[in-house]
């Protein structure tokens, strides 16, 4: 097989296959986790890019979150993980205790990075950032929290 024979193949799958390769379910499964807001859709704009909350949770993470919160959800994408466990909430005190689960899971995470900066001081600058991320979306959870009124909707 020549390189150019395998160029042309490729070419033409993705000319053939497009968006005619993905089913409508999927497709409807996507618009939905994109649309997602209220409480759910801030949490995952949070807690799923390290950028904005300083640290990365793998699905393994979010796993045993949602363990802690007796919620087994199966091992997936990131975001869909984390939307089935939000979805379980059904009332304020319950988003309190997922919301202090994933405070610990930060916090120990936080813990690593305080870890590394005193056995290696000149890491203080990489980690400085990360952990005031983390401190600060640990209020915007307490913020959420606050913001829920008793008369929410959670279901």
């Amino acid at each position: 097989m020549n390189m150019d024979s395998i160029r042309k193949e490729f070419e033409d799958f993705r000319n053939n296959c497009g968006s005619a390769c993905s089913t409508e379910e999927e497709e409807a499964l996507e618009e939905e986790l994109e649309d997602e807001d209220g409480f759910i859709g801030t949490v995952q704009k949070y807690l799923l890019a390290p950028n904005r909350c300083g640290v990365y949770l793998s699905r393994l993470d979010i796993k045993a979150i949602g363990l802690a919160f007796n919620e087994n959800v199966q091992v997936r994408e990131r975001k869909r993980m984390l939307r089935d466990i939000l979805k379980a909430v059904t009332s304020k005190e319950k988003l309190e205790e997922i919301f202090s689960v994933i405070k610990e899971a930060v916090d120990t995470k936080v813990a690593s990075y305080n870890s590394l900066v005193q056995e290696f001081p000149t890491s203080q600058e990489l980690f400085e950032d990360k952990i005031k991320k983390a401190e600060n979306f640990k209020k915007v959870l307490d913020t959420i929290v606050q913001e829920i009124d008793e008369e929410v909707d959670f279901i």
